[in-house]
């Protein structure tokens, strides 16, 4: 019985304890497997705007840290962005669900991702007994980012496609990984804000995903966690292990759709490929997740190397 399965019973009868033990046993004996190794795990909004979910991430995490785990935190923060932009009265345009933003737009989003939800992480993980930092981007100039442009067909009937300005929303072309290292030396969980400079000062708003796939080559993380928002993109993947060539011919043969999903499919593929680590994609909206992934029928979505 996997961890997630004990998730679901619990919630429709008690769970005898020689069950609770077995899955107990099972996550504290392959835990030991991975003391030492760096895990980047990408959180969602809403895992974090649910208390109870939000609660027992905090403490998954920091259970991993003092198990001798290093994890590195991204989060996005579209539900605070929303939020801070409908009370201050601004609205946002959304092409190929890429947000985008001019200058004054940028700095409401800034102030939401490495204020409130930045903070509220760190704040949470240290009133569980860890001891996390906030960063983003700017800080010691941890992510370099570019401006990206896309494209929008404006008629379904042809093929004539615009090319758009996104504004300051960029992609990640460059990371300096010395104030992660620093910071794992120092025993902090770094929980990072994705927000990336520009070479001209820019500031700019990148995607979470590629985010966090950017920083776990850099620093040759051995899994990368992805908190899914919604099952309609899990599903589209087929079995709960699959190899990158094989989620590459589903992408080619169209089994796979929607443009920024792929997109961070491929980011995760890259991931992959560089640091010969494992990407676990798992439903957000079960508490404790985090712990099944160490039991052997772990409910993940699971994308590995070829030669595994």
């Amino acid at each position: 019985m996997s961890f997630s399965d004990l998730q679901s019973k619990k919630m429709s009868s008690t769970i005898p304890f020689e069950q609770k033990a077995e899955v107990l046993l099972e996550v504290l004996s392959n835990i030991p497997n991975f003391v030492g190794e760096t895990f980047v795990i990408k959180c969602n909004s809403i895992m974090l705007s649910d208390e109870i979910l939000f609660n027992t991430f905090v403490y998954n995490v920091v259970l991993l840290k003092q198990l001798g785990i290093n994890p590195i935190i991204v989060h996005d923060g579209e539900y605070e962005i929303d939020s801070v932009l409908k009370t201050l009265g601004m609205s946002s345009k959304f092409v190929n669900d890429i947000r985008l933003a001019d200058e004054d737009t940028m700095k409401i989003i800034e102030m939401a991702l490495c204020g409130s939800v930045n903070k509220k992480i760190v704040q949470h993980i240290n009133s569980a007994g860890g001891s996390a930092i906030g960063l983003c981007g700017k800080d010691g100039n941890l992510i370099k980012a570019e401006r990206i442009t896309s494209t929008l067909r404006e008629n379904s009937a042809n093929n004539i496609e615009k090319i758009l300005d996104m504004g300051f929303f960029g992609k990640p072309i460059e990371i300096n990984p010395d104030i992660l290292f620093f910071v794992e030396e120092s025993d902090f969980i770094p929980v990072i804000a994705p927000i990336g400079y520009g070479k001209n000062g820019e500031t700019y708003n990148i995607d979470a995903d590629s985010v966090a796939s950017i920083i776990a080559i850099a620093v040759s993380a051995s899994k990368m966690i992805i908190f899914s928002d919604t099952n309609e993109e899990m599903n589209q993947i087929i079995g709960n292990k699959v190899s990158v060539s094989s989620l590459n011919i589903s992408i080619e043969y169209g089994k796979i759709r929607g443009e920024k999903f792929i997109e961070r499919l491929t980011a995760y593929s890259k991931m992959i490929e560089e640091c010969a680590g494992v990407v676990h994609i798992v439903d957000s909206r079960i508490p404790n997740i985090m712990l099944d992934l160490f039991t052997e029928d772990n409910s993940s979505i699971s994308i590995v190397g070829d030669l595994r």
